[in-house]
């Protein structure tokens, strides 16, 4: 593969960055002050004749390989701007290369071929390579050294540790197969580098001497984001796009699903209530049927609800409201044969080279096809069937799938090679369309640059029911953290996982262990798993009900803390979930054995089988706290029953949460339940001394700390704005509204 080489006069000034050609030939782009940013960049304009195969939404590079073209840029022009044309050896005009500033912040690098379907942007090592990004995978938060595709698609049952596809890749996955993948990486100068594509993009993380982004498109842009710490670069990013969606506030209590038809959705509802859980979500994936199969416990691929299973769904969704739930449904983006919603939208999806209609086999093992969203009549078609769902009273549902699109098919109006990894947020915009101005939301699993402000909800992936690295309960934490880092603000996964191919179904230690980090996940949510028989439920035996309620009243509990972290996504693009380096920079980059929760909470999971406890490092920049107990500690080993989960708070963290047990986060006149407006009226302050500290509610109640606290203490008034001491340390409070604050400070 041969390389751009540049020729261009220099240096060139854009905003804060300087663009300057060095010795070599290639570019150093730096800021104005000296900081390096990208050394050595060259760009390059190439074809390629992949094939590639699909199958069961996973795929392989069939045939075919890439060719890159030396190219030269001359004829500088533009102002504002450093316009190139980009030149071969004989002289031809072959593309053109753009920079300029996007902001003082952001370089934006344009390449255009002229007839090729490639481009590369390419630069040198530094020999301290860090490459935190690239979306949801199950082995590294990290990436460097490391080459792999960007490209939508099912990550697998179970994976191999290789990018190269095992005999059975239709099946388990590689190791950086993914369902939400993103072009977008940070590194420690620090500076942050996206590709703005919705096409494919390999990506060479320092195998060698250099690293690459390769995207499968002839005119791909380039961002250069800088910034003074790794935390700005995640937060500009993430608001790029726009600001991330928000669900409505009962979505931060627990979500519980109940299977099998109404009777199951009764009786469950009746024991969450009854154990005092505070589930404000059941989700019925089967809505549309159920049928047992060779994987499991499936729904049924129709689009409308199944009144043998759930008769009279209007009044099951009258029955739940009364108890404070809302209900939810499930959608995927197929179309299958033998049923009746293959009959009404057949000629809706993508089609193949003949105009026939493309099929595969669907998660049934059955031929089916994927909806052709840019298909007017397509897009009605889903339109009309998501509405219909939510007008009879379904609040919102799983947006599932849309990792299945064949690659050598037809759409109306898209090139599904060139645009496939587009498909979730068509998808996802469905969904939102179809929920606009209701009291509801969906969550999704597949995405890409951009999903974040459609979907308000998201999920890591169908886990094995396992302790198994590859792909069981370990894998939530690199995936939730990548996540985090390309912009997803909520997400919960799967507690005590989904698929039991190749393992065995979850079991009481794995139920538990998994349901103690839902409870410190943005969304707290539970699946039956694909063999609900033999799986552990949340209602397997009375101690397991009772964990998932106490662990449930501590999600719900800590409602003003989440929700005001929320509000700080959508205002600045911080995730929910954030990797250790972001608050603590001594910290390993690829770090994959605790999260953030915020900045105040690190939660550190038991996450091997049959451990009664566990190392934690914690990061030496601050003191640290047991959140449980207020405890003064430092790393070491700690002990963890099943049901016990090391949570710890820095010195200065401030944690509000609401002082009694809550009911539901459903809003309304709900007889005998403590509902969200009756939880608000009174809040337990927690207030780790040692620094100074505060927090901001979504509300826009705000907590600040001052004086050196000399004690451990407790104290409690009632207030709208003002102070209240204890232990020598004053917090000070401003809020909309009066509440009973008891201000818990815990010194060391």
């Amino acid at each position: 593969m041969f390389l751009l080489l540049l020729g261009c006069p220099g240096p060139y000034a854009a905003g804060d960055f300087v663009v300057t050609e060095n010795d070599a030939g290639g570019l150093d782009v730096t800021r104005y002050d000296g900081k390096s940013l990208v050394s050595d960049l060259r760009l390059a304009v190439g074809s390629g004749n992949e094939v590639i195969e699909m199958q069961t939404g996973s795929y392989r590079v069939k045939s075919g390989e890439s060719e890159y073209v030396s190219l030269v840029p001359e004829n500088q022009r533009g102002e504002g701007f450093a316009l190139y044309d980009l030149v071969d050896e004989g002289g031809e005009v072959c593309g053109t290369l753009r920079i300029s500033a996007a902001g003082t912040k952001a370089l934006l690098v344009e390449v255009s071929g002229n007839g090729g379907n490639r481009v590369r942007f390419d630069a040198a090592c530094t020999g301290d390579d860090h490459f935190v990004g690239g979306g949801e995978h199950a082995f590294d938060v990290d990436h460097a050294g490391e080459a792999f595709a960007l490209w939508v698609g099912e990550p697998g049952i179970g994976k191999v540790d290789s990018e190269v596809p095992p005999d059975d890749w239709f099946l388990t996955g590689t190791r950086h197969a993914s369902s939400y993948p993103d072009p977008f990486f940070i590194r420690p100068e620090p500076v942050g580098v996206m590709a703005l594509t919705e096409s494919r993009v390999d990506v060479d993380l320092c195998t060698g001497d250099r690293w690459r982004l390769d995207t499968w498109e002839g005119s791909t842009a380039f961002l250069v984001l800088d910034a003074d710490t790794p935390l700005e670069l995640v937060q500009g990013h993430a608001l790029l796009n726009g600001a991330p969606a928000m669900p409505p506030d009962w979505a931060f209590a627990p979500w519980a699903d109940a299977v099998r038809g109404a009777e199951r959705v009764a009786e469950v509802a009746a024991e969450l209530r009854a154990a005092g859980a505070p589930v404000s979500v059941i989700w019925s994936e089967d809505w549309r049927g159920g049928e047992e199969g060779s994987f499991g416990y499936h729904p049924i691929p129709e689009w409308d609800v199944d009144e043998s299973l759930y008769p009279d769904p209007a009044g099951i969704d009258a029955g739940l409201e009364a108890m404070g739930f809302k209900w939810f449904a499930y959608f995927a983006p197929f179309v299958v044969e033998g049923h009746r919603a293959f009959e009404e939208a057949s000629d809706f999806v993508i089609k193949t080279g003949d105009g026939e209609p493309y099929l595969f086999t669907a998660p049934s093992l059955e031929q089916a096809g994927a909806l052709d969203l840019t298909n007017d009549d397509g897009w009605d078609w889903a339109l009309a069937k998501l509405e219909a769902a939510a007008d009879i009273g379904f609040d919102g549902w799983m947006a599932d799938y849309a990792e299945w699109v064949p690659p050598d098919g037809v759409a109306e109006g898209m090139d599904v090679m060139i645009d496939h990894n587009a498909y979730p947020l068509l998808w996802q915009s469905l969904s939102s369309e179809a929920l606009d101005g209701r009291d509801a939301t969906y969550f999704a699993r597949s995405g890409w640059t951009g999903s974040p402000a459609i979907a308000p909800v998201h999920w890591p992936g169908d886990q094995r029911t396992s302790f198994d690295t590859d792909d069981g309960f370990p894998t939530v934490i690199p995936m939730t953290l990548g996540g985090s880092i390309a912009g997803i603000p909520l997400s919960g996964s799967d507690i005590a996982g989904y698929q039991s191919i190749g393992n065995d179904p979850s079991d009481k230690e794995l139920w538990t262990r998994w349901c103690a980090l839902g409870a410190m996940s943005p969304i707290m949510r539970t699946h039956h798993g694909a063999f609900s028989d033999e799986d552990w439920q949340f209602d397997s035996d009375d101690e397991t009900l009772h964990t998932f309620a106490e662990y449930g009243q501590v999600h719900a509990q800590l409602f003003p803390y989440l929700r005001g972290l929320a509000a700080e996504a959508q205002s600045r693009g911080t995730p929910v979930v954030r990797p250790l380096f972001l608050h603590h920079p001594e910290e390993e980059w690829g770090r994959m054995d605790a999260w953030l929760l915020g900045p105040s909470l690190l939660v550190a999971p038991v996450l091997e089988k049959g451990a009664l406890s566990r190392q934690v490092d914690l990061p030496s920049d601050t003191n640290w706290f047991n959140y449980w107990s207020g405890e003064a500690v430092e790393s070491g080993v700690f002990e963890a029953g099943w049901d016990d989960i090391p949570v710890f708070a820095p010195a200065g963290a401030v944690v509000p949460r609401f002082a009694g047990r809550v009911d539901t986060l459903v809003d309304g006149p709900l007889d005998g339940l403590v509902t969200l407006s009756d939880a608000d009226a009174a809040r337990v302050i927690r207030v780790f001394a040692g620094a100074k500290g505060g927090f901001v509610e979504a509300d826009g109640t705000t907590y600040s700390t001052d004086g050196k606290a000399d004690s451990s203490a407790v104290a409690t008034d009632t207030l709208k704005s003002g102070s209240i001491s204890a232990g020598g340390l004053k917090l000070s409070i401003s809020g909309p509204v009066s509440r009973t604050y008891t201000v818990e400070v815990f010194s060391p």
